[in-house]
């Protein structure tokens, strides 16, 4: 398993190490919730050791841009998450919206990004969040991964 941290802006500080343990702890924890410890479930089932995820942070306007050109979404948001198969995978995260949206929900920044790189993994485990029931599970999931 491999797990790259790329900082592609420079207005938020990125605190790596806390980025990747958070990273490894919730993939850990999904390992053992399913029934085959030796695979991380993507849309179809990848070895662990054979999976490489990469978690890269940009700004508002890189961010922008991505959400238009793939999802036809003109705004920024928070994170995107990208199942590029053959076990390989990129969470891409704007920190300045979690600076944001750590101030409108009284958190801190890091937590923010924390809580957006488990929303991400849990996206590459098979949760969604479209409707109310999807989003109660998913919100309950990255209560007990945080």
């Amino acid at each position: 398993m491999e797990i790259i941290l790329k900082n592609l802006q420079k207005k938020i500080p990125i605190p790596k190490t806390k980025i990747l343990n958070a990273a490894k702890t919730a993939i850990h924890k999904l390992r053992k919730k399913s029934r085959d410890r030796h695979y991380f479930f993507f849309k179809k089932a990848v070895p662990v050791p054979a999976f490489s995820l990469s978690i890269v942070f940009v700004g508002t306007k890189r961010m922008g841009a991505i959400n238009k050109n793939f999802l036809n979404h003109d705004y920024v948001t928070d994170v995107l998450t990208f199942d590029l198969g053959e076990g390989s995978a990129e969470i891409i995260i704007c920190p300045q919206v979690a600076d944001m949206n750590a101030k409108e929900f009284q958190s801190t920044t890091e937590k923010e990004l924390i809580l957006y790189v488990i929303h991400g993994i849990l996206h590459l485990a098979g949760y969604d969040d479209h409707h109310p029931k999807d989003i109660q599970k998913m919100r309950q999931m990255e209560k007990r991964l945080l």
